[in-house]
């Protein structure tokens, strides 16, 4: 599906920015942690290329590749994207955002754990 949406639609287009997301995702899902790193690390840098830096779909890749991150056990920049997530969100979203909530769960977990 991602070399068809690039060869037809374009690197930068949307659709092709989520069928690489997803296949990260599927990649991550699977245990293939080291595949699904760098095509989080692409989706984020043309998210915020394409979408700035405070677009929800840019903090959403943000914390799929601290996830990443995380479960690659590279703690200290799970935990650094992390902040910066949680961070972006409290001022664009607020305290009690579903989104601002759980990511400051999961970073408290994350330092707990750290």
């Amino acid at each position: 599906m991602l070399t068809d949406r690039v060869r037809l639609l374009g690197d930068e287009h949307p659709d092709t920015l989520t069928s690489r997301a997803n296949l990260a995702a599927a990649y991550w899902q699977a245990g293939r942690t080291n595949d699904a790193i760098p095509l989080l690390k692409k989706v984020l840098t043309d998210r915020v290329r394409l979408l700035g830096d405070e677009h929800p779909n840019t903090l959403t890749s943000r914390a799929n590749l601290a996830a990443a991150y995380w479960q690659a056990g590279r703690t200290n920049d799970a935990i650094t994207l992390l902040k910066k997530v949680l961070t972006d969100r409290v001022r664009l979203l607020g305290d009690e955002h579903p989104d601002t909530v759980a990511a400051a769960r999961v970073l408290g977990v994350w330092r707990a754990a750290a």
